[in-house]
């Protein structure tokens, strides 16, 4: 924006002084009464004008001197970074903005199984639960839709206010994500059905035909920490840590946040991560709770607090555009869902 600024400046300074000195020189020197109405002529007096005014300011540019660019810390190319020790010294401070980032979320960790265990777990590719008459939903052509995952919500710790009265989702969806269906758009074309109780649920089996059958094993994590600035924690907070990388020469993703665990392959998960109590990281899985991983600049819509994300899964073979995620949001009192996605 600043170099498309710039250049329009210069335009309308060189477009200026040239109409300006052309009506002087055309009014000194009678131009207008020998020209006439000649527009060849007249158009050709005007870009002469044009062209030595341009070389002019050119000039001088040129020797003006220009100000010296302030040094960008969060560059890696110029930044020293921290030492541990000046990074020790700036403890307080760190563990300050991560107690005022962190959120607990539930991690569902993603696993091959042949059958499903008995009883209520949560699972992904199929939908084993529902209320009595109820029916495999379709979209507004008459298609099915596909199973996309089971979730069982109660005794979780860490889940979100907003599904404090939810005992079970399941999720229904499109192959691809874009395929938006006109009569759900706010949904992505899925259909949500959220259970209060789980009395008086009876077992189904809609078993996707694309996706394959993942066990989601929930496992709780105390710090989930914010992908980026539009991922959440406030733009003071973001201020805080963008003033904080710029003094002392720090990354957010390397000193604030301990890690990054990227999708539900998980290779960067150090041994019993999740377990480690003291672990503060984005987390880009399959979770309930916690910070939505906006892949590109999301945002949560008003009155729809995040609650859950899928990510894709390549061992399900659930492809959600390129390497993408379903992000849902969930108003309580409505009992309303908006889902979105974004992908690399």
């Amino acid at each position: 924006m600043k170099l498309i600024g710039s250049i329009l400046y210069h335009i309308f300074v060189v477009l200026g002084c040239s109409l300006l000195i052309s009506k002087v020189v055309s009014r000194l020197l009678g131009l207008k009464e020998k020209v006439g109405d000649n527009l060849g002529l007249v158009l050709a007096y005007f870009l002469s004008i044009v062209l030595a005014v341009s070389v002019c300011w050119y000039i001088y540019n040129r020797k003006a001197p220009l100000p010296e660019a302030p040094p960008s810390y969060n560059s890696k190319a110029q930044a020293t970074k921290a030492t541990p020790a000046e990074i020790t010294k700036l403890q307080p401070q760190i563990n300050a903005l991560r107690q005022a980032l962190q959120k607990p979320a539930v991690i569902l960790r993603s696993a091959p199984v042949n059958e499903l265990p008995e009883g209520h777990v949560s699972c992904l590719g199929r939908v084993t639960w529902q209320l009595p008459g109820e029916e495999w939903p379709v979209d507004s052509e008459g298609n099915r839709l596909e199973p996309l995952a089971t979730l069982f919500v109660p005794d979780l710790p860490g889940v979100p206010a907003a599904l404090s009265q939810v005992a079970l989702i399941t999720i229904f969806a499109h192959e691809e994500s874009w395929a938006e269906n006109p009569l759900e758009k706010p949904q992505l074309g899925c259909i949500i059905r959220t259970y209060p109780t789980l009395e008086g649920l009876v077992p189904c089996d809609y078993t996707s035909s694309i996706w394959k059958t993942r066990l989601l094993t929930p496992e709780a994590v105390a710090h989930d920490m914010p992908f980026g600035r539009c991922s959440g924690g406030g733009d003071e907070m973001w201020d805080k840590i963008v003033e904080l990388e710029d003094m002392h020469h720090i990354e957010y993703e390397e000193v604030i946040c301990d890690a990054a665990c990227e999708t539900n392959e998980m290779e960067q998960i150090p041994a019993g991560g999740f377990s480690n109590p003291d672990l503060h990281a984005t987390y880009e899985t399959h979770k309930i709770g916690g910070y939505p991983t906006f892949i590109q600049d999301g945002e949560e819509p008003e009155g729809y607090p995040f609650v859950l994300q899928i990510t894709w899964d390549r061992a399900a073979d659930l492809n959600i555009g390129d390497a993408g995620i379903y992000y849902f949001f969930y108003n309580a009192d409505k009992n309303d869902w908006i889902v979105t996605s974004d992908c690399y």
